[in-house]
């Protein structure tokens, strides 16, 4: 006989936390050809980001044969004067870097004084794994930390 007798089921599914993986980070631009600008045609720095990731940008911990297929988009931008600056992107993701992974680990110091989900979500996670925090966002078992990359050309 079936359980519910004709009554609603709520299903409640708990995802465990990420730790950075949660949260939207500011996106910016790290290089650019040329590094100066064309008489008359200013870089849009500040607004490229936004046009890229409008929510922020998110770390990814997924395997590797889980990874999503690049993607390909395109945006138009007018600049104070009316000039459209046509931008094709080509988004993807790329294993954390150790230069990014020593990035986060200060942001997380700094973060376990000012928040207190982030400094019991720490605590869990260094009582659970025996490791210190430095190690959480590397690949272990065949899971890796992923952050978001965009490749524009703007023209």
């Amino acid at each position: 006989q079936p359980l519910n007798r004709g009554l609603p089921q709520i299903l409640l599914r708990r995802n465990r936390p990420n730790g950075f993986a949660d949260l939207p980070f500011q996106a910016r631009v790290l290089d650019r050809f040329p590094s100066k600008d064309y008489r008359g045609m200013p870089f849009p720095e500040e607004e490229l980001p936004l046009f890229c990731y409008p929510g922020g940008s998110y770390l990814v911990r997924k395997k590797l044969k889980d990874l999503p297929l690049p993607k390909c988009f395109g945006f138009v931008v007018k600049n104070e004067r009316g000039d459209s600056i046509y931008v094709s992107c080509l988004s993807f993701l790329e294993p954390l870097t150790m230069i990014r992974k020593g990035e986060l680990d200060l942001y997380s110091k700094c973060r376990q004084g000012t928040s207190l989900p982030h400094r019991v979500y720490c605590q869990q996670k260094k009582e659970r794994s025996h490791y210190d925090f430095d190690n959480c966002l590397l690949a272990f078992d065949d899971v890796v930390t992923y952050e978001c990359k965009t490749i524009c050309l703007v023209g």
